[in-house]
């Protein structure tokens, strides 16, 4: 079974067309990835879909890594 961390790289790798990015943890989304503002709403959408979860734009805005969005899913799903 893929990790969250992973199932979240693939979304991105699908979303950006880039096959050979690398998600860790760390990565920061919007610099690291080169996400806008916008690409992270559709991301956020894309995550609530998949785990059937919420996250509120509150939320969003306070998730500056990878590792926090996947904290964030491990804890609501």
């Amino acid at each position: 079974m893929m990790t969250v961390l992973e199932q979240l790289q693939g979304f991105l790798r699908e979303y950006t067309g880039d096959n050979s990015m690398v998600v860790r943890n760390d990565t920061t989304i919007l610099s690291d990835m080169g996400l806008s503002s916008y690409d992270l709403a559709q991301l956020v959408g894309v995550v609530e879909a998949h785990f059937r979860i919420e996250i509120s734009d509150r939320a969003a805005m306070q998730m500056r890594t990878a590792g926090d969005l996947v904290a964030y899913i491990e804890k609501n799903r």
